[in-house]
């Protein structure tokens, strides 16, 4: 018994050992797994942002610089289908209107040079390489690069001019926000100004009933509004959202409008807290 015990223990330690070292041994990662995500590469003053999709489709855009800012502006879409196959990765372009760079209905194969969780190297036909950088996941809290910034404006509300002096008041109720074009990282969101506030209520308290009694008409003041607004916000204003708008020539419907878009604060004390309180 004893020497069937040593035999078996004596058999085990190279089982052990082996499994020890498989355990040890890092796993290669995929490639199909490390080419997903968002991919962004820089040159003449263009963002080019790749998006990799586990499905097998992608996303691209490219933001172009201005001349005289940090601002950047869309210029163009594309998408397609990608596959790998072995060292290449073959990307068909089904939609484009930036042709410069993705023309439409085209095949593009790369060779995969150098693929990792930060950086990929790819070489084209003509024999030029493309570096692209992963884009790093954004911080709880902050809004992604490719979506727009945006001020949420508290609630406007004013009186709308009167061309005879026996109509009755009429009350423009609006929650507004106001999306700006997309900056590079370094570049803060601009702080409205409360002349500007005060502007706004200056400018949408001499229109009159007719000029906002219609959809169109809203969108046309809007418009306007933007053109006055974009100077208090450095040029960065791309266009303003209308949440909600209430014309009315009850006070009590301007004061329902106040309440249901009045920002809530956090309580200073949470009620099981003021239990407590209560208990001492």
């Amino acid at each position: 018994m004893k020497k069937m015990f040593l035999l078996l223990g004596v058999l085990s330690i190279p089982l052990l050992l082996c499994i020890v070292a498989g355990c040890a041994k890092e796993k290669k990662p995929d490639m199909n797994e490390l080419l997903l995500g968002t991919w962004s590469q820089y040159r003449n003053k263009s963002h080019l942002i790749l998006m990799v999709k586990a499905q097998g489709g992608w996303n691209a855009d490219v933001r172009v610089e201005g001349a005289t800012s940090k601002i950047i502006e869309r210029k163009g879409a594309a998408s397609g289908s990608w596959q790998l196959v072995d060292k290449q990765l073959v990307i068909t372009v089904d939609a484009s209107d930036i042709e410069a760079l993705w023309g439409k209905k085209s095949t593009v194969v790369c060779d995969i040079l150098e693929l990792n969780k930060d950086v990929m190297h790819l070489q084209y036909d003509d024999g030029s390489v493309q570096i692209w950088k992963r884009a790093k996941s954004t911080p709880k809290g902050q809004e992604q690069e490719d979506l727009q910034r945006m001020i949420k404006m508290a609630p406007l509300v004013v009186n709308l001019n009167k061309i005879r002096s026996h109509d009755k008041d009429r009350f423009l109720c609006l929650n507004l926000e106001l999306n700006l074009k997309s900056a590079l990282p370094d570049v803060p969101v601009p702080v409205l100004h409360p002349r500007a506030r005060e502007a706004m209520i200056l400018f949408l308290s001499s229109l009159i009933y007719k000029d906002v009694k219609t959809l169109d008409g809203v969108k046309q003041v809007m418009k306007n509004l933007e053109v006055m607004l974009n100077p208090y916000l450095d040029n960065q204003l791309d266009n303003i959202k209308i949440n909600h708008v209430v014309i009315s020539s009850s006070k009590d419907k301007v004061q329902e409008f106040l309440i249901e878009h009045a920002p809530q604060p956090e309580p200073d004390v949470l009620p099981d807290q003021e239990n407590e309180k209560g208990d001492k």
